[in-house]
């Protein structure tokens, strides 16, 4: 298993982070809306750009450019 930044968690973002996931990576999902990091964190769906879709549990986020350690 790796750990993998994705920069972004808009769309393309989202679903780059889920096909990583599903490959058995731990991903960290980088945004700048603390309310999407929330929910990614929390309730494992990306409502704004992704919604309906239960992101796997290896999916987390965060709004600090500095946390991951990638």
């Amino acid at each position: 298993m790796h750990r993998v930044a994705v920069l972004s968690a808009r769309s393309w973002g989202t679903v780059f982070a889920t096909v990583l996931a599903e490959a058995g990576n731990e991903i960290v999902l980088h945004g700048r809306r603390s309310d999407i990091a929330d929910a990614i964190n929390v309730r494992h769906e990306n409502p704004d750009y992704l919604p309906g879709v239960r992101l796997a549990d290896l999916v987390t986020a965060t709004t600090a450019a500095e946390a991951g350690g990638c």
